[in-house]
């Protein structure tokens, strides 16, 4: 519940855990979106080193597939499944009175903070790339 906003967190604060089946399955789907992630990253890295991309046209695709999925995160995640669905409610039903339901910006700095580093992190991975070549 790290992402839904504070005053949501506070509601369910008290809600009991999901029984161990649910969570083991939500850890194993976990780490299948980490895994798939990070084979995204290494296909990009890969593709790269195939075609001899420099390091600008290296750094564009890494931004690309960052701020593609930033993109998807707030649109999608956020505003659509969150915040206009509000999908999270049926699993807890004692927030319905909370504010932060209708909160379109609850994640705003969060979002930011990623949106700054990712130029940085995609220099380092082209960079990293441009090495090993």
């Amino acid at each position: 519940m790290r992402f839904l906003p504070q005053d949501i967190r506070d509601a369910a604060k008290d809600h009991p855990d999901p029984p161990k089946e649910r969570r083991i399955i939500g850890y194993l789907l976990t780490a299948v979106v980490a895994i798939a992630y990070a084979g995204g990253i290494v296909l990009i890295g890969t593709d790269a080193l195939r075609h001899s991309c420099g390091f600008w046209q290296i750094f564009g695709r890494y931004l690309l597939f960052m701020y593609g999925y930033k993109v998807f995160d707030i649109l999608v995640q956020d505003q659509y499944i969150v915040i206009k669905k509000k999908y999270f409610l049926r699993f807890f039903p004692e927030t319905k009175d909370c504010k932060s339901w209708n909160n379109r910006s609850f994640n705003k700095s969060n979002q930011l903070k990623r949106l700054i580093a990712f130029p940085f992190v995609c220099a380092l991975m082209a960079w990293l790339i441009t090495l090993v070549r």
